[in-house]
């Protein structure tokens, strides 16, 4: 088998994420599978006639007051606007991808949620591709920006959960 490298779609992810928060964490980043990985089929595990890995692991811990689940969203709106090169992104217990609901966030069923770091896989395409990615990459916020942010809690007074009920 060849030797294992990084597709150069994922080099070049990881090149830009590292530039963008510079002193972020990296305890979670990878991208070749370990033994656990080997025994099952896995983008981390290398392709066995290029020696390719189409997958990466990015840290959650990015920078102070800087959110991974809005980096997940900066790279799945790429791959929604047409980069071929990403094939599905794992997050936060969420999975989004291109073939299977159009980019669409949905519930992951893995048994690992992907909590403390984000994977991205890569398409055959991310292989020898290894352009820039058009992100938006989340910039850190403010106190009052994440006041802003928290969605407001909805309550619904009792008569009107009933009335619901009733409707259903």
């Amino acid at each position: 088998m060849p030797r294992a490298q990084l597709s150069k779609a994922g080099a070049k992810l990881r090149d830009q994420i590292n530039k963008e928060y510079p002193k972020r964490k990296k305890d979670s980043d990878g991208w070749i599978g370990d033994k656990k990985h080997v025994t099952q089929k896995s983008d981390h595990n290398p392709d066995p006639k290029t020696g390719i890995v189409r997958a990466l692991d990015i840290d959650a811990d990015l920078a102070k007051n800087v959110d991974s689940w809005e980096l997940a969203e900066a790279i799945r709106q790429a791959a929604k606007n047409g980069d071929k090169r990403i094939s599905y992104i794992i997050h936060k217990g969420k999975i989004a991808n291109g073939s299977i609901g159009l980019w669409i966030w949905r519930a992951y069923k893995g048994q690992n949620p992907h909590n403390t770091h984000l994977h991205v896989s890569f398409t055959k395409a991310g292989d020898t591709d290894g352009k820039a990615f058009e992100i938006n990459f989340p910039k850190p916020k403010t106190k009052q920006e994440k006041i802003e942010a928290k969605p407001a809690k909805q309550t619904l007074c009792p008569n009107c959960t009933i009335l619901i009920k009733k409707l259903m």
